[in-house]
Order: C-alpha cells, then structure tokens, then sequence
C-alpha cells in the first residue's frame, strides 16, 4: 500500500536521525576513504550530447505541426495490443491510492502540476572502474525537466534491468512514436522527469557505449553499484555547468530486476561511507528497488536447482513456463561473466554441450561458443530475444527442458555438486554469497517493490529482504509493497493477460513515483496559499 501517515512520521524521524549523523565533522569524514579513485579519474565527465527534447504535452494538430509527447507514449504504451475495455481497466487502476492517484484522465504528464513543458534527454560518457580495478569509459542517460534550478524536487539513480543487447540501454533514447520499441531512458522521462526529477541512468560496464568488456552480471553489485554513483558524480558536473543546477539535491535510488539488486547496493554503499554525501552534493532520502535479485544465494540458487511446474511453485510464479524458459538465458550470463572476471575457464563451470554452440548456430560469431554469443558476436535489433532463444535451444541438448528445468545438465558435476551443497570453498558460490544485498540494517527509508507473482524474479528475493530488515529494526521505515499482477493487463503472445516481470516497469515506476513524491512531501510540505 501507499505510504501511511504513520509510515511518514517514521521517514521523517529517521532521516532526522540520519541527517543528525551525516552533520559529522570534516575530522570524522576524513576516516572514512575517498569515495571515488581520483587518481583514475572514477566520475570524471568526458563527454556529453543533447540526443532530444521530449514535450510533455502531444500536439495532435492535423498539420505538419502534429507531435507526439510524452503523454500520448505513456498513453499508448499501457494500452498497447489492448481493447478499449481493458486500456480503460489499467487507466482506472492507475488512479488509486497505492499508485499516487495517477490520473490520466487529467493528464498528468502533459498538463503536470509543474508546467514543465520540455524535458531534455541528454548523453553522457564519464570514467567508472570495472572488476579488476581499471579504469573503463561507460555512457549513461539523464534526462532533465526544463524548470527553474530551484524547482527540481531531486534526482532519482535508475539502475536498468538485465540486457545483453548494448542498445537496448536508457542513453539509447527512442522517439515517443515508438511505444513498442522503446527504451528505459524515455520511459523514465514520461513517469519521473515529467514531475520534477532529474533522472540518472547508467548505461553500465559493457553495455553501452563500452563495446569491448564483458557486462559483470549481478555477481558484482558492488561494482555495477559504484558505477552508478560514478556517473551521479559527472552528472553533476554537467548538470551545474549546463543547467545551473548546483544546490544540494535530495536523492533517491531505484531500479529494476538486475538493477535493483544495484539499487539497494548503491544506498548500502553510501551509508556505509558519508563521504559520498559531500562528494556528490546529495542527501539521500529513499531506496525502492523493483523486483531485484538481493538474495542470490539463498534464493537465486535453489529457485535455478528446483524443477518449478504448476504443481511444483513454491516461488510464486505467475507462469512456470516462462520461468523455466528464463533458466539457460540467465544462468549462462551470470557463469559467463564470472568466469571473464575469475579467470576460470568457462568450461569449468558450464557443460561443453552447453557452452559449445553448435556448429550452424552462427549467431555465436566466430569464437562459436556462447561467450561470443553474449559479449563479442555482432549484435542486431532483438537481439536479447535471439540470445534467449538459441541458449534455450542449445540447453535442450544437454537433456534440459521446460519439464526438467533445473540447471543441472547445464553446468558441470563440480560445480553443480558445489552450488546445490553451499560449498564456500567453490569460488561461484562465494561470490554469489558476496554479491548478496541485503544482509545489513539500512538507516534510510526502504520500499522493495514486487509483483505478487512473477515468473523470472521470484518474489521470495523481496520477502527475504523484508524479514531481514523488519528481523533486525522492527520499527525502521521499511515497506514491502506487493503489486496483484491482475490489477493491470499487457499485450501477450495470444492474447493479453496479467501483467508479469517482463511488462511491470510501465506501471510499478508510476509506483515509484507515489513513493519519491509522499518521501518529498516530508521534507518540502506544502504551504497553505495565503
């Protein structure tokens, strides 16, 4: 549900609190490291381009004129490949409490509260620091309403979702026209820059503009994490030179599958060291990861070892079909990307049948294996769909198949043994339990967002968080906010249907926004007119 009053008070009580610690002497800070290797130059901008300016409103004038805005996309996005009986159903189930409200009727993002008219999508190339500690040149995406410096409500970090394609990425911005095809960058335009907030998205190492790194795929949140608050750090240098914004920002932090895990690491990452706050110009006030991965261990390993059916779901999966067609995509990208950073041989880990293209399957380029497939083959649009479907192909050869979908067969009898048994000797499952995210007590608000089913994240990652964090601090502000999948339909295959982890982000961002908004409104209450 929405945030309560009660929910409120304690927001506001904690980062009084916080606020309170985060005062500390220079003498204090001056114990905890630099956040940031200036020797390497980590955060530095080293380029920036104006890609488009978005209009919040559409002009739908029957003339050369005629322009789609970010209304008519959000429009058209939630009600594609639907009837008008159920566009009206998602419409309807937007303007409720636990959704701010959002009515589209008054067209909220045309006609926003601000009168912000443009909103400018800007990208950005800047220095981050990859797994083996060399300095790597990433891009990234921010995207800015055009109000005055002094009505900017904050900047929002946004950590996309999992991607082997380099420009299915938020810098990547698509045109409003494009609803079926779009990017995360445009989205977060039309739901977050519409209403006031400055929008940071990284693009992440490997993805992007960085065409020659393997992308360190959830086994490094850390790092995926501190990229992130890199390119925070050279928005703002580009956000005070070109847009006059130079005043301390309230921050919040979300994200999205994969990048949720990131989300809730970057927050980690800057309660643990103030030095970010001062570094960044930033007081943060919220994290709410969306369907993240936190608990790769204890969750992500026995949901990929369990042969999940209809009658075989303990993980609250909406449609165990997809989730077992989720398995080899998934499991192949996390072992490959560990086994670049590791040193370890692939074939160690994943069995030679799997990792082993066959030989007509030239999508694998020339290396012929599926490390070309993920990171060095030449990519073409939809290409995460190719990926996804040859590896679930070339895992039926392994003797895997939707109705015997653990992982197994696709690994090796080492390593399979090692990760079903928790061996903290074997080096994938020490760093699965490293890259676990939330074994610590956040001094911040916390909202995980979930559907109540979904059939690639499970769920349980969100519970697991929860209890963790109400087990440790039974009265810290933390929510758990759990979405009916049946509140909103999405275009499918056949026909449409509930929405699942692959068509939530439309609707759980306006979510996201409810939540930044009731956060802002404790420190920057309205005033009566008088």
């Amino acid at each position: 549900m929405g945030a309560s009053l009660q929910t409120l008070f304690l927001v506001a009580l904690t980062l009084s609190v916080a606020a309170c610690g985060n005062g500390s002497s220079n003498s204090a800070n001056s114990s905890y490291p630099a956040p940031f290797d200036q020797a390497k130059g980590e955060g530095a901008l080293t380029s920036e381009a104006l890609v488009m300016t978005y209009p919040t409103g559409s002009n739908t004038a029957s003339t050369a004129a005629a322009t789609t805005g970010l209304d008519a996309f959000y429009n058209q996005l939630i009600c594609n490949g639907l009837t008008q009986t159920q566009c009206a159903a998602n419409v309807a189930n937007l303007n409720t409490a636990q959704f701010g409200n959002f009515d589209l009727t008054a067209d909220p993002i045309g006609s926003n509260p601000l009168g912000i008219k443009t909103v400018d999508a800007v990208k950005i190339d800047y220095t981050a620091i990859n797994v083996d500690k060399s300095a790597v040149t990433v891009s990234g995406g921010i995207v800015i309403p055009e109000i005055a410096p002094a009505s900017i409500k904050g900047v929002v970090l946004y950590f996309h979702g999992t991607t082997v394609q380099r420009t299915n990425v938020p810098s990547n911005f698509t045109l409003p026209a494009n609803f079926s095809t779009y990017t995360d960058g445009i989205l977060m335009a039309a739901i977050l820059a519409s209403q006031g907030y400055v929008v940071v998205m990284p693009d992440y190492i490997g993805l992007g503009d960085d065409t020659t790194h393997p992308h360190p795929y959830v086994a490094y949140p850390q790092q995926d994490a501190q990229s992130g608050l890199a390119m925070l750090k050279a928005a703002r240098s580009f956000l005070a030179s070109s847009y006059h914004i130079k005043r301390t920002l309230p921050l919040y932090i979300t994200g999205y599958s994969e990048g949720g895990a990131y989300a809730l690491e970057a927050a980690h990452l800057m309660q643990r060291n103030p030095r970010y706050r001062s570094a960044l110009n930033v007081k943060l006030r919220e994290a709410a990861p969306i369907s993240g991965f936190f608990d790769l261990s204890g969750t992500g390993l026995p949901y990929l070892f369990d042969n999940i059916s209809q009658t075989n779901n303990n993980w609250f999966s909406l449609d165990p079909t997809v989730s077992a067609l989720s398995k080899p995509y998934l499991s192949a990208y996390l072992v490959l990307s560990f086994a670049n950073y590791s040193g370890i041989a692939p074939t160690d880990i994943l069995a030679s049948n799997f990792y082993n293209c066959p030989s007509q399957a030239t999508q694998c380029g020339s290396s012929g294996n599926l490390d070309g497939l993920y990171f060095t083959a030449t990519q073409s649009a939809g290409y995460d769909t190719t990926v996804a479907f040859l590896t679930y192909a070339i895992a039926t050869q392994t003797g895997w198949s939707t109705t015997n979908n653990a992982v197994t067969p696709l690994l090796t009898p080492t390593y399979a043994d090692a990760l079903m048994q928790q061996d903290m000797a074997n080096p994938l499952y020490q760093q699965l339990v490293d890259a676990d995210t939330y074994p610590f007590v956040p001094r911040f608000p916390v909202t995980l967002v979930s559907l109540a089913q979904d059939s690639v994240v499970t769920r349980k990652n969100s519970d697991v968080a929860f209890a963790y964090f109400t087990g440790k601090n039974p009265h810290g502000p933390y929510n758990e906010d759990l979405v009916t999948n049946s509140d909103f339909l999405a275009e499918g295959i056949a026909s449409a249907g509930p929405i699942d982890h692959t068509t939530e982000l439309p609707f759980l961002t306006v979510l996201i926004l409810s939540e930044f908004n009731a956060t802002h409104l404790v420190w920057h209450p309205q005033r009566p007119a008088k």
